[in-house]
């Protein structure tokens, strides 16, 4: 990128063209001119727009102004002055050689170096012999390799990135099944073990209600019950238990004889505690 912006020798072919499109153009590219040597770079724009505006037909207030807006480094509006210098009707081949010579730069400190070396390849068609166009052009193909390799890297980075979060995302994932399992597992144990508890308890409370049903059966007040027994003073006769051999004998041999026999023998051999019966048996 040897080759100045604005070359005096193009400069002065501006000035003798516009010299025929009138004096208010004129003047303003040659104010825009001066105030560009001297780093004005605001009031040449002014200049340059105003002659643009006043001869519109005219490719080099664009071109002079595309330059200055390359010096502040405002590539994106120096390529549309470009352009706007591409499709003037008057202009010339030397014009047009340059312009995209310029525009190559443009694209090339706009990191666009695709549309650069378009650009230069139009400026060699326009001028085979531009040597600066060459190099341009080898350096913006290097330039695109290196970019390009760049863009490679970057995009395995980022897939490599990419697949790194997709697998720690999964061990998440694994990691939080298997703490849902484990959870549930224990939820399960717990219900089981609350169930096997009811279980119990329930056989429990059932072999108790068993029991307890059986006393009420064996015993319905629910309290032991002594055995009974005579009280001899109760005045009551206690029978004998049994009579012997000969007693059984002697009492059949009453009954035979008569009642009032059999009754005695059988005072004999009852036992009456206490008082006397009021009347005779």
């Amino acid at each position: 990128m040897k080759k100045s912006l604005i070359a005096g020798l193009f400069l002065l072919l501006a000035v003798l063209v516009l010299a025929g499109c009138g004096q208010s153009a004129e003047g303003l590219n040659n104010e825009g001119n001066e105030a560009f040597a001297d780093q004005d770079y605001e009031g040449a724009l002014m200049a340059y727009n105003q002659a643009g505006e006043d001869a519109p037909e005219i490719a080099e207030p664009h071109y002079n102004a595309a330059n200055t807006h390359y010096r502040v480094e405002d590539y994106e509006q120096a390529q549309k002055e470009i352009e706007q210098a591409l499709v003037s009707e008057e202009g010339g081949q030397s014009l047009d050689q340059n312009s995209f010579y310029n525009l190559g730069n443009t694209f090339f400190q706009a990191q666009q170096y695709e549309a650069a070396i378009e650009a230069y390849k139009e400026a060699l068609r326009l001028n085979p012999d531009d040597v600066e166009a060459k190099q341009n052009l080898e350096l913006a193909l290097r330039q695109l390799q290196q970019q390009e390799e760049q863009q490679e890297q970057e995009q395995e980075q980022e897939q490599e990135s990419q697949d790194q979060q997709d697998q720690e995302q999964e061990q998440d994932q694994e990691n939080q099944d298997q703490q849902d399992q484990q959870q549930d597992q224990e939820q399960e144990n717990e219900d089981q073990q609350d169930q096997q508890n009811q279980d119990q308890e329930q056989e429990n409370q059932d072999q108790q209600d068993q029991q307890n049903q059986d006393q009420e059966e064996q015993q319905p007040d629910g309290q032991p019950k002594d055995e009974q027994q005579n009280d001899p003073s109760e005045g009551q006769p206690q029978q004998v238990d049994g009579l012997s051999e000969e007693q059984a004998r002697n009492l059949f041999e009453a009954a035979a004889q008569d009642a009032e026999s059999l009754e005695e023998f059988l005072q004999q051999i009852l036992v009456v505690p206490g008082a006397p019966p009021a009347e005779d048996w």
